[in-house]
């Protein structure tokens, strides 16, 4: 904490690091002052590790079907910051990197943004999450599975737009513990199994057909014809940006899509 060792750069007014062609800042050390200016060969080794991570997760996600990771725009930049190359900025701790501030923090790229992990990877926050995408959101767990939880509220999975699919190579199990399990479709409902089933028409008729034994065991009632309505919820529209960006042009509120 002496005067002497080390150094300080500080002001009370305002300060400014600039370098046209690139910043490297370093805690990998040199001792005495030994080695090139641009030495930076851990940090660069940790950068071509990422570049690896990423492309060995464009195998796999190839495998299970999923949305591949692009590697060029990383790709690019380990190029260019080597050596500064480019107008890039490197940062390199061998013990570690804090950024904290009681305020906002904010990271943005005009391309890519890259978050990995060679271990673990944890966001929490003591109020919400939101992550929003414009194209799509892709998940993947590679071997230990996936398990998504709502400890008080509801859970709740929509397709605004398009099909909702589940499929398991395994069992699927629906349960509910202190409820009850509704399946409601507003254009018909099949379950089948075997060549048999039993199909739910709009038209609310009943067909229950199979190429084997149909058995019916139990107290039967047959009653006159009778329904009942269940009601399905309204789902909101996509917000279509270009109808968006039509309207401020022709400084209407509406524009219908297909409309030039």
């Amino acid at each position: 904490n002496k005067r002497g060792e080390g150094f300080e750069l500080r002001t009370d007014s305002w300060g400014v690091i600039r370098a046209g062609k690139g910043l490297f800042i370093s805690a990998d050390e040199q001792a005495k002052a030994r080695g090139e200016v641009l030495s930076m060969t851990p940090a660069i080794s940790l950068v071509k590790g990422a570049v690896n991570q990423v492309m060995e997760w464009g195998t796999v996600t190839k495998t299970h079907l999923n949305y591949s990771p692009d590697t060029e725009s990383l790709k690019t930049y380990l190029q260019g910051v080597d050596q500064l190359k480019m107008a890039a900025m490197l940062l390199s701790a061998p013990e570690g990197i804090g950024v904290v501030s009681p305020q906002t923090v904010m990271l943005h790229s005009g391309q890519a943004l890259y978050a990995q992990s060679a271990g673990d990877v944890h966001m929490a926050s003591a109020c919400r999450i939101g992550m929003n995408a414009t194209q799509a959101i892709s998940l993947l767990a590679q071997t230990e599975g996936m398990r998504l939880v709502s400890g008080k509220g509801p859970l709740t999975m929509e397709s605004h737009g398009d099909e909702l699919g589940l499929t398991a190579l395994k069992d699927v199990t629906v349960k509910s513990t202190q409820g009850q399990v509704q399946i409601i479709a507003k254009n018909g409902l099949t379950l089948a199994c075997g060549g048999a089933y039993i199909r739910l028409s709009p038209a609310g008729e009943v067909e229950i057909h199979g190429p084997g034994l149909l058995s019916l065991k139990g107290q039967h009632k047959m009653d006159a014809p009778a329904k009942q309505d269940f009601p399905l919820p309204d789902l909101p529209e996509s917000v279509c940006k270009e109808c968006l960006k039509k309207a401020q042009k022709m400084a209407k509120g509406v524009v219908l899509r297909g409309r030039k």
